[in-house]
């Protein structure tokens, strides 16, 4: 299928002429300090605490997430591969607040909390007998965070409910007493379109029905009371309090770095359509896939590299950065010889960007 990717042509995308926001191109990195009590695993997913100066490094490999401090000593380890209590059998994603950290187990519908004191397993959510289970199959939780839980600064979790109401999500305490609605579903969103509809979107650079609901919440670090939800696809901003008020929303500009991901899945599209031989699962579509907020409320969202493509295609991470009005002030290329994730800690205080490698162990510290 790559071979026939790399022969077909590239479409004009149009002017792209309404992006705001300075470039800035980040080339220099250096590789995080070394300790031979950090042995890390497959490093894939990053957070980074500003209060504490702390680094929480997702190990795909032994199943848990380690906290280092500024001298890359491990502070605690959370989780770690089993069964039993506080054990893990998938991280979809993990969240730190200023007491607890907390892990959601999508193989299992747990959320579990640890304490950030000893790291210690507390307690957990079974979040399985609160949601409506989609029958589409799952995205693979390291290359898509759309419409999954999600716990708030304040420790409140958000679940996914768009597959039972005009809803995006829906906000629970730790008891699984229901809160509030947050986040409308978009005019057009259908679960019932096929496959060539939806290809034929695609390859024509319109929004498939099915990705208008892609969703992924960002916590509001100036407020824990507000949160952002980023429509990954449309691509929109829109902020809302833990009350199910919309605050306000706005759609993302175009930006070159976004428009060519749109030709990248217009050419996929068109080999499916010119070979129909061809099984290919379909692909979601994101122009976001990550988010991280500042302690001034900046929202800082993770443009997608579509690492399936042939290296002809590749695309550089770009990190676009908003205000708190949700205006686009800043874009950030991240120039690399390898191919980076998109799970970025960022350390605001120093202007730090620590990025993981799609294949391999290191960790780099970019400076913006």
């Amino acid at each position: 299928m790559f071979i026939l990717l790399t022969g077909c042509q590239k479409k004009d995308v149009g002017n792209a002429g309404e992006a705001g926001g300075k470039v800035k191109t980040l080339k220099t990195y250096h590789d995080l300090k070394s300790n031979e009590n950090l042995l890390l695993g497959l490093p894939v997913r990053l957070k980074y605490d500003d209060n504490t100066r702390h680094l929480f490094i997702q190990d795909w490999a032994k199943m848990s997430i380690i906290e280092i401090d500024d001298g890359s000593n491990v502070v605690n380890v959370y989780g770690g591969k089993g069964k039993g209590p506080g054990e893990i059998q998938g991280i979809d994603n993990f969240f730190v607040t200023h007491h607890h950290l907390f892990i959601v187990d999508g193989n299992r519908y747990l959320i579990n909390k640890y304490s950030r004191q000893d790291g210690h397993y507390i307690s957990s959510l079974d979040y399985g007998k609160l949601i409506v289970k989609s029958k589409n199959p799952i995205h693979p939780p390291l290359t898509d965070i759309n419409n999954d839980p999600f716990v708030t600064l304040n420790e409140m979790v958000l679940l996914p409910t768009q597959n039972s109401g005009k809803f995006l999500y829906k906000l629970i305490d730790w008891k699984g007493n229901k809160r509030a609605d947050i986040g409308t579903i978009p005019k057009g969103y259908s679960n019932k379109e096929d496959n060539k509809t939806y290809w034929s979107a695609l390859e024509n650079k319109d929004l498939p029905a099915g990705a208008l609901n892609e969703a992924f919440p960002v916590n509001d670090r100036s407020d824990p009371e507000n949160i952002y939800l980023v429509y990954s696809a449309i691509p929109k901003i829109a902020k809302y309090s833990l009350s199910g008020e919309k605050i306000w929303e706005h759609k993302i500009p175009r930006t070159p770095e976004v428009d060519t991901l749109v030709n990248n899945l217009s050419i996929r599209a068109n080999v499916v359509r010119n070979h129909p031989n061809v099984r290919v699962q379909r692909i979601p579509v994101r122009k976001y896939v990550t988010g991280r907020s500042s302690p001034d409320g900046d929202l800082y969202l993770v443009t997608y590299t579509d690492p399936a493509m042939p290296a002809k295609y590749h695309r550089p991470v770009w990190i676009h950065q908003f205000n708190s009005k949700g205006t686009l002030v800043a874009r950030y290329k991240i120039a690399s010889d390898v191919d980076l994730s998109y799970y970025p800690g960022i350390d605001f205080r120093k202007h730090k960007i620590f990025a993981t490698l799609f294949k391999g162990l290191d960790i780099r510290t970019y400076q913006f």
